[in-house]
Order: structure tokens, then sequence, then C-alpha cells
């Protein structure tokens, strides 16, 4: 029964009550012309209510059945100027680049659970334990190599992640800042920054 027959029946039924009610507290006129309302049993009464409330019932005993969120992944990310929000639709929108380009890996964009923090930060080292994902968000601009390098010393000296993914551009050429940046942070920092497949 939909909604609207529900809601009928029940509308009926109260008006069926309030007849009955007012049948009986009028005073019987033997001499009125008009013929009194038609009284409803009690019987007929209870048919009307179990016919209205029974898909009420029925839908409250049934499990109703709720697709839970997918769990998201955690990826902190350092290397930004900002921790807000703007930040982390950067970094939405870094992973749907490389998303688009058919990585696997980098999934829906809207799947990934994005923290920026800054590298200077005093809770580095707990978060370094509690979280596997890191990515360091690099920058091509002229002065690329050594801000990202600056970023890598900060996580290093106050104990951050010893394994961070590049996340760059999709079609930035290994050669030069990628693989400047990867050596000297495996040579003097002794932190492995992976470099994505183009």
């Amino acid at each position: 029964m939909s909604g609207q027959d529900q809601a009928a029946g029940l509308r009926k039924w109260a008006d069926l009550q309030r007849q009955q009610r007012a049948a009986q507290d009028e005073p019987q006129d033997t001499h009125a012309s008009a013929a009194p309302a038609s009284p409803v049993s009690t019987e007929e009464a209870a048919v009307h209510t179990q016919d209205a409330l029974a898909p009420t019932v029925a839908a409250a005993t049934e499990p109703a059945t709720v697709t839970p969120p997918r769990p998201q992944k955690p990826l902190v990310v350092i290397g930004l100027p900002h921790t807000g929000a703007a930040q982390v639709d950067k970094v939405r929108g870094r992973l749907g680049q490389w998303s688009a380009l058919g990585r696997q890996w980098a999934g829906d964009p809207q799947d990934w659970q994005i923290q920026v923090v800054m590298a200077d930060t005093p809770s580095l080292a707990m978060l370094a334990k509690e979280h596997a994902r890191w990515a360091l968000w690099v920058t091509s601009d002229a002065d690329g190599f050594a801000s990202m390098y600056r970023v890598l010393r900060k996580v290093r000296e106050h104990g951050g992640p010893r394994r961070l993914l590049a996340l760059h551009e999709p079609h930035l050429p290994r050669q030069g800042l990628l693989e400047n940046l990867r050596d000297a942070a495996a040579h003097y920092l002794d932190i492995e920054l992976l470099l994505l497949a183009r």
C-alpha cells in the first residue's frame, strides 16, 4: 500500500471515529427528520485501523538496507604553503590528473582522506607513526629544487616519515628536478622519494 493509500485509510478511520463520538455525545432527538449517520461497529473500525497501519508495521520490522560509505584512504601531504581546504582541493586535483591518465593507484580522488601538514609541525614524528601514506607536493617552478629540499630537511629534523611519494605534475620529466631531488633526499637525508611512473 502506498503512502497516499495509507494516509487516506487513516483519514477515513479518523472520520468514522469522529462520527461515532458525535453520535454518542448528541442527545437522541426522536423527532429529528435527518437520519443519523450510520454507526460503525468496533470490529469494522479495528479492521480499518489494521489495514491502514499494516504497511507501517511491516516497514518497521524490516531492516533498512543502508550502504555504508567506502572507507577513505588516508594521505598526509607536506610541501604545500598552507593547510586549508584550498590546498586539499589542489591535492585532489592532482590525484584526478593521475586518475585521468589511467593510473589505478590514484582511483577516485574523493576516496582519499587528505591531510595537509606543515613540515615543521611539532607532532610530525607522532603523525609519521600513525600514518603510512605520505606525499611530498612537488612544485616545478624555478625555485622548486631548493624549496622542496628545505621541506625534506625539516621533515628529517622533526622525525617525519622516511618514505614519501613525490606528488608532481603528470608530465614533469624525471630528468632534472625529480631525479635530483630523489638523489639528494636519499644521499643527504636518508629519505626515499618515490617517483610516479608516467
